[in-house]
């Protein structure tokens, strides 16, 4: 039994599978003892595992939208605070779980699977410790590490929102390519977009922190297209 259970507090576990029989099933087995998120395809449960501290997640390899290989690697690329993933998949070759250790997959089931063994595989991979992502990103004087809420300028810290960060990153890895405004909504959202003003508010607020940090001008709106950080003359 993991130490979150002996001391009386439930791990919290997503599962991220499209089969709903094997949601109810895994439901009916362990959501006495832990908390259970669900996500039906790969962009809603990485967009869950995102925003969200997990002990563990449970991870089907073919999902609509991202496959798990997709959300496991983007996961792996991103997520501040990285939890164990258990892949589920119906393929039991080398080469195919040789792929997915390849991009931070810790354990893997074979379908069909005993429930009694994937609580006690759960358990077993909650009591390992969970790896802080440390990865800076820079780009025109800027510097941004991955998950955090804020950037640094000339040693000076600016605060930013959990998505704005999100926005920084992405356009600091492509600079000073154009990223569309469709990918970085797809990025903080998945399928599942909000209102049509949302990006436009995160995009307005970024572009105000960039301006208190010295940085007017580098974030540009390319009509039609999407937008970019390009570095101006001297800045």
């Amino acid at each position: 039994m993991s130490a979150k259970l002996r001391e009386g507090i439930q791990m919290r576990v997503l599962v991220i599978e499209d089969n709903l029989d094997i949601q109810a099933n895994i439901a009916d087995y362990i959501e006495d003892s832990v908390t259970l998120d669900f996500a039906y395809n790969g962009n809603q449960g990485l967009e869950l595992a995102l925003s969200n501290e997990y002990d563990v997640i449970v991870l089907d390899l073919m999902l609509p939208g991202k496959d798990g290989i997709e959300v496991c690697k983007l996961y792996r690329q991103t997520a501040p605070l990285q939890a164990p993933i258990l892949m589920l998949t119906a393929r039991d070759t080398i080469d195919d779980k040789d792929v997915g250790f390849s991009v931070g997959t810790d354990d893997y089931m074979v379908k069909p699977f005993s429930l009694r063994e994937l609580k006690m595989r759960i358990e077993a991979l909650a009591r390992r410790p969970k790896v802080r992502l440390n990865r800076s990103l820079s780009f025109a004087g800027i510097e941004l590490q991955v998950g955090a809420t804020s950037f640094m300028v000339a040693g000076q810290s600016f605060l930013l929102h959990e998505k704005e960060a999100r926005i920084l990153g992405q356009l600091i890895e492509a600079a000073p390519e154009i990223v569309t405004g469709e990918s970085i909504s797809y990025t903080l959202w998945g399928d599942e977009p909000p209102e049509s003003g949302a990006l436009r508010t995160h995009i307005y607020n970024l572009r105000k922190a960039l301006f208190a940090a010295g940085k007017d001008g580098l974030l540009n709106t390319v009509r039609g297209r999407g937008y970019q950080l390009k570095e101006i003359s001297g800045g």
